[in-house]
Formats: C-alpha cells, sequence, structure tokens
C-alpha cells in the first residue's frame, strides 16, 4: 500500500540524516497527490531542524528553527517561512532562470542560522533547458551544507544529466481499492467512488479532482454502455453529436470518452472471462483494442473527435 511505502520513505531519510548520510540533492516523483510535496516540507524541517537528536525521525517542534518554520505567510500559498529553506516554483508556465540564479546565490551563502541550507524546486518538470542548465551547475559542484529537493510529477521530462545527479525517491501510486476507500469515507457512494480510484488518478486527490470535472459525464456514459444492443443509430449519433467542438475542448472530451470505454471495456471482460463467456470476452476485448488504437490515432493526428465517438460506439453497438 502506498501509506506504507511512504512511512519506509521517511524512515530512509531520518536514518540518512542520523548517520550523516544526507545526498546533496534528491528527486521526489511519482503522480499527482501521492505525497511528495509534504515529504519534501518534512525533510527540509528535520534537516534544519537542531533540536531533534540524530536519530530522531521527526523535527523537536520546539527549537528556533521550528518556531520559524511554524511561521507562515499570509495567503492562499501560504508557507514555511525560514531565512536557510528557500523555495523556487514555476512563474506562469515555467520555472525562470532568474529564480534559480537566485537560488544558487542563496545556497552559497553561510547559513543564516548555522548549520544546512535547503532548496525546494516545486514542479522540477517545468524548468526550462536555460534553468535546467543553471541549475546542473550546482548539482555538479554543490556548496558545501546544501540539500537540494526537487519534487515532479513527470521526471522524465527533465534532463538525463539533471536526473543522474540526484537520489531519486519514487513515490508509488495508491492502490485503487484504497482510493475508494478514501473516497466513500468522505461520503462519495461506493460505486462513485470505484469509478473515481478506476479513472480518477493514483491518489485520492487526483481521483476527487477528477470526480469534481468528470463524474457526470462517467455516469452518463456507463449509463449508456451497460447495454449495448441498445445503442441504435440514432442514440449513437446523438451522443457523438455533443464531441463536435473545436480545438483543444473536442479533443479533451473525446480523450475522456476513450478512457472510459477502455476502462469499461477492461472491466467487462474481466467479468466475461469469470463467468465463462468467451463471445463476450471477445467483444469486450475488441472494444478495448479499438479504444487504444482510437487514443493513439487521436494523439498523433488531427482527427476528428466526433467522428472517434462515433466510431466506438457503431462498433460497440454492432451485433456480437
Amino acid at each position: 500500500m502506498a501509506g506504507d511505502r511512504h512511512d519506509e520513505i521517511r524512515a530512509e531519510l531520518a536514518r540518512a540524516r542520523a548517520g550523516d548520510k544526507v545526498h546533496g540533492a534528491y528527486l521526489f516523483e511519482g503522480p499527482t497527490g501521492v505525497g511528495k510535496r509534504d515529504t519534501a516540507l518534512w525533510f527540509a524541517r528535520l534537516l534544519l531542524c537542531k533540536g531533534a537528536p540524530p536519530d530522531a525521525r521527526e523535527p523537536c517542534g520546539r527549537c528556533h528553527d521550528c518556531r520559524l518554520l511554524a511561521a507562515r505567510e499570509v495567503g492562499p500559498d501560504a508557507r514555511p517561512t525560514h531565512p536557510d529553506l528557500h523555495w523556487v516554483d514555476p512563474d506562469g508556465a515555467w520555472i525562470r532562470i532568474e529564480a534559480i540564479r537566485e537560488l544558487r546565490g542563496a545556497l552559497g551563502l553561510v547559513a543564516n542560522e548555522g548549520g544546512r541550507r535547503v532548496g525546494l524546486i516545486l514542479e522540477a518538470d517545468r524548468l526550462r533547458a536555460e534553468s535546467a542548465n543553471a541549475l546542473l551547475k550546482t548539482l555538479e559542484e554543490p556548496p558545501p551544507d546544501t540539500v537540494l529537493i526537487l519534487v515532479s510529477n513527470s521526471p522524465e521530462l527533465l534532463p538525463r544529466t539533471l536526473r543522474s545527479r540526484a537520489l531519486r525517491v519514487r513515490f508509488p501510486p495508491w492502490s485503487e481499492r484504497a482510493i475508494a476507500a478514501a473516497l466513500e469515507a468522505e461520503g462519495m457512494s461506493a460505486d462513485d467512488a470505484a469509478l473515481a480510484a478506476e479513472l480518477g488518478g493514483a491518489s485520492p486527490v487526483a481521483a476527487r479532482a477528477w470526480a469534481e470535472e468528470s463524474l457526470e459525464f462517467a455516469r452518463e456514459l456507463r449509463a449508456l454502455l451497460d447495454d449495448p444492443s441498445a445503442l441504435s443509430a440514432t442514440r449513437v449519433l446523438d451522443f457523438a453529436e455533443d464531441f463536435r467542438r473545436t480545438g483543444e475542448e473536442g479533443r479533451g472530451r473525446a480523450r475522456a470518452f476513450i478512457e472510459l470505454q477502455s476502462a469499461f471495456a477492461r472491466e467487462k471482460a474481466a467479468e466475461a472471462a469469470k463467468s465463462g463467456d468467451p463471445r463476450g470476452l471477445e467483444r469486450w476485448l475488441r472494444a478495448f483494442e479499438s479504444a487504444s488504437k482510437a487514443r493513439v490515432e487521436l494523439a498523433r493526428h488531427n482527427t476528428n473527435p466526433q467522428l472517434v465517438v462515433e466510431s466506438l460506439l457503431l462498433e460497440l453497438s454492432a451485433p456480437g
């Protein structure tokens, strides 16, 4: 389970501090909502805390540094304030090179409070080439007593040279069962929670955000797919009409449809295999394969979203 692995990660990081084997740079990577940012902030607090003994698993919460870290800025993006904790995050779509230069300058100074200096780079995959190159110089020759923590949902977008110089810490996704249980505990129905867990991402946070935007559409599609034999040509064309939208809006809605049909077909194929229904299994495996091909076509070519939806539903409505 993801929570167990996250506890292991924190234990490993605490042991590194205890053994004075803290790496100069870390790359915390994993899907949205799996605890990377919270763990990065926890580790920064532990590294800056001077009141906790070497083998402590948590900051003491009482020393001068911990009191500084407990103070927060005002505003929706409030964050701890400490003269030796330096934050970098995107300004618009990208992390600007000026922010990296400021970080390098700050890390090159003597620590204000005596001890380590910590740099946190959030959404590190938004580093542009020139920003990444500027950061690379710091990773190649890190100032003494500094720790850089990069946080990324998409580490593959970072330059290989940068990834290779950081200790990579991978945060696993939650299981679908655990996501569904978390959503049910918040009051979501079992059916909706299962749907959100299957399609909404790798964590309760991601699944909750998906549900707010897409759950109603998912319910509509599930009702449509529950009985493929009732999919008349007229009903298919009427449904597909809603995908006649220009630009990214239509393509985004078509992508959501493809993911929904793909998941539904996979579920139905598993049910057919379990019940010993070879014709049903063949039908739903074919639907899954068609959805997979449509996903590629939509990504690579300027395919009409309405025609993609029509084609998938008409194939599914054909006699099995």
